[in-house]
C-alpha cells in the first residue's frame, strides 16, 4: 500500500497541473520556484560507466560500495534494469525523455544521424521546470555536454570543462593515472559533487527541486582518487608501477568505485543534515556497465558500446519516501521507466510517446504485464565507431529485443550473425541458440518491426557538431574508440602518478 509522508489529499494528475499552472502564473516573474508547488525533490544520480555486478548490493563480495548498498536496503532494487545503449548520451536521453533511442532521435556520437536531443522531445527537466521545480545538473564529462542537448530544462547546468581551453585544437596525448581534479574533458567525482553541494546549499532548502548529479571516474584511467583516499585503500600511488599489464581498468576498477561511492554518501548526508532525505526522490542507476577483462574474454571487448548483458545490465535503485516498496523485484524493467516512475509518485502525467511504463506497480507488489527492454548499437553510422576495431561480426547496426528469459541481438546488415540467448540457462551470453530456437527469435524480431524499430532518421539539425578533439581525449577517435593498448602503455611507463 503505497503511504504518503505529507497530509495534502490526493489529487488527481491533471488537478495537481492546473494547480501548478495556478502557482506558476501567481508568480510569473519572481525567479523562484513557487513555494507551494506539489511533490517531493528529486535527485537523479547517474553512474557512468558502472556494471550491476560490482555493487555490494547486488551480490559483489568486496564491499566497495556501502553508501549505495545502505541506500538499496532502505528503498527498492531492481534486479533486471536494462539501458538502451552502450554509451553515455544516447543512454541517458532514454532515462530523461523514457523514449528508446529511436523516439528521442539521438542516435549517434557523430554523423547523418541525430547527435543532440531534438527539441520536440520533451525531458523530465523541463517537464518539473515547467510545474515549478528548481533544476540543476551537475555532470563530469564532454559526452554530456549541451552539444548533445541533454541541457534542457536545467536552469544550472554545469559540466566543468574549462571554457578556456580550446577544445577545437588537437590536444595532448591522454595521459592517465592522474591525481587531479579535472582535465580538458572530464572531472573527478568530488569536483561534480562539491558543484552540486553549493547549489543545494543554496536552493536546496527551499523546495521543490530537481537535481541530475552523474558522475564518470570508474570510465577510465585518467582522473584517479586522491592519493590520500587511495592510500586508505592500501594503495600507494608512489609504488612502482602501482598499475600495470593489460588490465589497468580491472586493477583500478573497484578504487574508483569505490571513491564514487563515497561522493555519493556526501550528497545522502547533505539530504539527511539539511532534513530533505524524506521529502526526497532517489534515483541511483548507470548508463552503461563496461566489459573489462571477462568481456573480451566472453566477447573480445574490454569497454562499452556493444549490448551484451555487461554493457546494459545495470543497477537501478530508487529510495521513495513514504513507500513500502519491495525490497527487491526481479521482474525486467528498462531505464524509460524512470521518467514515469517519477511523474507518478509526483502525481504528474506523462507526456505522450513515453515508451517507459511507471515502476509503482510492482513496488507496490501489484501484478504488471511483463516488459521488451530495447537497446541498440549503431556501430555503421557513427563517424566514432571503433569501427574495424570492433569483433568482425559486431561492425554492425546491433539491435536488441529481450524479456526476462530471452535475449534477440538482431544484425541489420548480416543478419546471418544475428544471436539468440537464453538468459535463464546463459547469462554469461556465451551460446548462440538462434537455430535451435527460430520461434523466439522470429517473436523479439517481430516486435523491434512493430515498434518500428528500424527506423533512422537524418537530424536535420543546425547546432554545433561534436568536437573531436574532446571526444578524442576521453579515448574516442574515428579510426578507433577506446584505445586500451595506448593507456596500458602510459600506465606502464608512468610508473609513479603524478
Amino acid at each position: 500500500m503505497r503511504m504518503r509522508t505529507d497530509r495534502r489529499p490526493h489529487l488527481h494528475p491533471h488537478r495537481v497541473q492546473w494547480l501548478s499552472l495556478l502557482v506558476l502564473l501567481a508568480g510569473c516573474g519572481s525567479g523562484e520556484a513557487p513555494e507551494d508547488s506539489i511533490g517531493h525533490n528529486v535527485l537523479l544520480v547517474s553512474l557512468d560507466t558502472t556494471r550491476v555486478d560490482f555493487l555490494g548490493c547486488y551480490g559483489h563480495a568486496d564491499g566497495l560500495t556501502p553508501r549505495l548498498d545502505a541506500l538499496a536496503r532502505e528503498g527498492v532494487r531492481f534486479d533486471r534494469a536494462i539501458a538502451t545503449a552502450g554509451l553515455t548520451p544516447m543512454s541517458h536521453a532514454s532515462m530523461l525523455t523514457g523514449r528508446n533511442p529511436y523516439s528521442h532521435n539521438l542516435r549517434v556520437f557523430s554523423g547523418e544521424l541525430g547527435h543532440s536531443l531534438p527539441a520536440t522531445v520533451p525531458s523530465l527537466p523541463e517537464i518539473l521546470s515547467d510545474r515549478g521545480w528548481r533544476t540543476a545538473a551537475f555532470v563530469s564529462a564532454y559526452p554530456l555536454s549541451e552539444v548533445f542537448g541533454l541541457n534542457r530544462g536545467y536552469a544550472t547546468f554545469s559540466t566543468g570543462i574549462d571554457e578556456q581551453l580550446d577544445l577545437s585544437k588537437p590536444q595532448a596525448s591522454r595521459e592517465v593515472l592522474q591525481d587531479a581534479r579535472r582535465n580538458e574533458s572530464q572531472r573527478r567525482a568530488d569536483h561534480t559533487v562539491d558543484g552540486a553541494l553549493t547549489w543545494l546549499e543554496e536552493h536546496g532548502e527551499s523546495g521543490p527541486w530537481h537535481l541530475w548529479v552523474h558522475l564518470f571516474d570508474v570510465h577510465d584511467p585518467q582522473l584517479i582518487p586522491p592519493a590520500e583516499f587511495a592510500a586508505q585503500q592500501g594503495v600507494d600511488y608512489k609504488a612502482a608501477q602501482p598499475f600495470k599489464g593489460p588490465n589497468t581498468k580491472d586493477q583500478l576498477y573497484g578504487l574508483e568505485l569505490r571513491w564514487v561511492d563515497h561522493q555519493v554518501g556526501r550528497l545522502l548526508d547533505w539530504l539527511e543534515s539539511s532534513k530533505q532525505y524524506e521529502n526526497t526522490v532517489v534515483i541511483v542507476v548507470s548508463d552503461h556497465g563496461q566489459g573489462l577483462s571477462d568481456g573480451m574474454q566472453r566477447h573480445q571487448w574490454s569497454q562499452h558500446r556493444l549490448i551484451y548483458d555487461w554493457s546494459i545490465h545495470v543497477p537501478l535503485i530508487f529510495r521513495i519516501p513514504g513507500e513500502l516498496p519491495r525490497p527487491a523485484i526481479p521482474e525486467l524493467v528498462r531505464t524509460t521507466d524512470i521518467l514515469p516512475t517519477v511523474l507518478e509518485v509526483l502525481d504528474l502525467a506523462p507526456p505522450e510517446d513515453v515508451q517507459g511504463r511507471s515502476l509503482m506497480r510492482l513496488v507496490r507488489g501489484e501484478l504488471d504485464e511483463p516488459r521488451i527492454a530495447y537497446a541498440d548499437a549503431l556501430n555503421l553510422e557513427d563517424t566514432y565507431s571503433p569501427g574495424k576495431k570492433l569483433p568482425e561480426k559486431q561492425r554492425d547496426n546491433l539491435y536488441v529485443a529481450m524479456d526476462q528469459r530471452w535475449k534477440l541481438i538482431h544484425h541489420a546488415k548480416a543478419p546471418e550473425n544475428s544471436e539468440l540467448y537464453d538468459l535463464d540457462a546463459d547469462p554469461g551470453e556465451i551460446d548462440n541458440v538462434l537455430a535451435e530456437h527460430p520461434e523466439e527469435a522470429a517473436r523479439l524480431l517481430a516486435w523491434l518491426e512493430g515498434e518500428d524499430a528500424f527506423r533512422m532518421v537524418p537530424s536535420g539539425s543546425s547546432g554545433p557538431s561534436p568536437d573531436g578533439s574532446a571526444l578524442g581525449g576521453l579515448g574516442y577517435t574515428g579510426d578507433g574508440g577506446e584505445d586500451d593498448d595506448e593507456e596500458d602503455k602510459n600506465a606502464e611507463k608512468n610508473g609513479e602518478v603524478e
